[in-house]
């Protein structure tokens, strides 16, 4: 590892501000680029004349390209430059975000979603970007900034394009919105936001990114099939199967390369082992609970027993007590770290965490009753979002930061898949022979099954090693920034 400052890079309170300020609205663009699409779906597929099954495509190749991009440009940063793979990553997007709306046809669409699969790796980036210019509890705060600002633009993403769509004369109008936020992300990469000055070895392991690459596609690819095919059809054996052989094989070459892809050693230590699995069952619940309680809510209690007939408006109410108090979590865990100290606030975000579930799973007869299960689960949640790659990023070797926060993105990204075919073969086992809809049981044992995930997560949290109980990290920024000024900053 180098240290080589960049005499380009301004110093001082600059930089500060340029890493928390402009940072912050890239994650408020890319949130409102993850949160715009979804709601317009049913339009998109209807513009581009295709069914209800093919436009599903839509959403899954951005998450396999997501898949592939984020390992590799997260190390590529390590190596290169973060800011110089962010500004790759920016271009994707707007090239992608301006295809999908001005070029009407499926096949060049497809194209355009795989180019927006570098979002993903916006956040590990600007992470490494933080961290190597600000240290202490002003990277807590400015790490928690940029996670709530993420959560903020997919709420604001979601709620426009309602807005916008309703009053544009076109779709292609409409799917030209996001692309100003990406324009304006663009312009902040390339001439506000300072580039990192630590540099990890240059050696770039080829085949360990084409093995990663193949394995994590292979798995979410059987992921996805098990959630509409099953887990017993013969594609979705074969696809697990083919990424159960090619991780072990990667695991194997990564262990004995000299400068690996990934250092498998250092994601299975117990200084970052406990981070990465939380990591994994976090996103199990927050990523794989969204459809479950969609249903549960959606349901007619006249027909199925339960559920309260909810409209589109009450369920999107639901979920964003959920998501709003996730945000205030975010934002607020590093005042609270700096007085109980950071593990302490890892510990009660997944006891509130799974306290929600286990609430939800004994009274959800009342709306009132799903209310409070989900402020607790949204509080918990918010505390874990922000604290996990706080904590990550201060634990990692600092020529590693980059790819130590994109495999922690990219366990997120598989918990959530994994949940959603697991939730999905539980919910079909409760459907009574001849029935339509699952029994009330179904979604009791996923609301435990999600407790359970959170059990375990604080039993890993329990054995993890913290150098202080509260303020210092790890490792030192690679360009000194007082305090008094990172405070301010933020």
């Amino acid at each position: 590892m180098t240290d080589s400052p960049n005499p380009a890079v301004p110093a001082g309170r600059t930089s500060v501000r340029a890493i928390v300020g402009f940072l912050v609205f890239c994650e408020l663009a890319s949130g409102f680029v993850q949160g715009y699409y979804a709601p317009l779906l049913a339009a998109i597929a209807d513009h581009l004349s295709v069914t209800d099954a093919d436009i599903t495509w839509f959403l899954t190749v951005q998450t396999l390209a997501a898949a592939v991009f984020v390992p590799l440009l997260s190390k590529l940063g390590d190596i290169f430059g973060h800011r110089r793979m962010l500004r790759i990553a920016v271009v994707a997007v707007l090239i992608g975000t301006l295809v999908t709306a001005l070029v009407p046809n499926f096949t060049v669409v497809l194209i355009a979603r795989v180019l927006i699969g570098p979002l993903a790796v916006w956040l590990p980036l600007e992470i490494a970007l933080v961290h190597n210019r600000i240290s202490g509890d002003s990277a807590r705060k400015a790490i928690g900034m940029l996670v709530s600002f993420l959560t903020v633009g997919a709420i604001l993403g979601t709620v426009a394009s309602g807005v916008v769509s309703s009053v544009s004369p076109s779709l292609t109008v409409t799917l030209l919105v996001p692309c100003a936020f990406v324009l304006v992300s663009v312009y902040a990469v390339f001439f506000k936001v300072p580039e990192s000055t630590t540099r990890a070895n240059p050696h770039i392991d080829v085949l360990g990114f084409v093995g990663l690459a193949v394995a994590m596609v292979a798995l979410l690819g059987g992921l996805r099939l098990a959630s509409t095919e099953g887990f017993a059809s013969p594609v979705t054996i074969g696809a697990l199967g083919l990424a159960f052989a090619v991780f072990v094989a990667w695991v194997i070459w990564e262990r004995r390369t000299p400068a690996p892809a990934v250092d498998v050693r250092l994601v299975a230590s117990r200084a970052l082992g406990p981070i990465y699995l939380t990591a994994f069952l976090f996103g199990m619940v927050m990523f794989g609970m969204q459809a479950p309680m969609t249903t549960f809510l959606a349901a007619d209690p006249a027909v199925t027993g339960y559920g309260f007939a909810a409209t589109p408006g009450l369920i999107s109410a639901v979920i964003a007590v959920i998501t709003l108090l996730a945000t205030v979590g975010a934002a607020t865990f590093a005042y609270l770290a700096k007085r109980i100290g950071i593990r302490a606030v890892l510990l009660i975000g997944a006891v509130l965490a799974g306290a929600g579930n286990f609430i939800l799973a004994a009274f959800h007869s009342t709306l009132t009753e799903v209310w409070i299960a989900s402020a607790v689960m949204g509080i918990g949640l918010g505390l874990l979002l922000g604290a996990l790659p706080a904590l990550l990023a201060e634990l990692a070797p600092s020529d590693q930061t980059g790819i130590a926060a994109g495999v922690y993105n990219s366990l997120r990204t598989l918990g959530g898949a994994a949940a959603g075919a697991v939730f999905g073969l539980v919910l079909a086992l409760w459907v009574a022979p001849g029935g339509e809809f699952a029994e009330i049981g179904g979604y009791v044992t996923v609301w435990v099954l999600c407790g359970l995930a959170f059990v375990g997560a604080l039993v890993a949290l329990a054995f993890l090693r913290v150098p202080d109980g509260r303020g210092t990290p790890a490792h030192a920024p690679a360009a000194d920034e007082p305090a008094a000024e990172a405070s301010a900053a933020v």
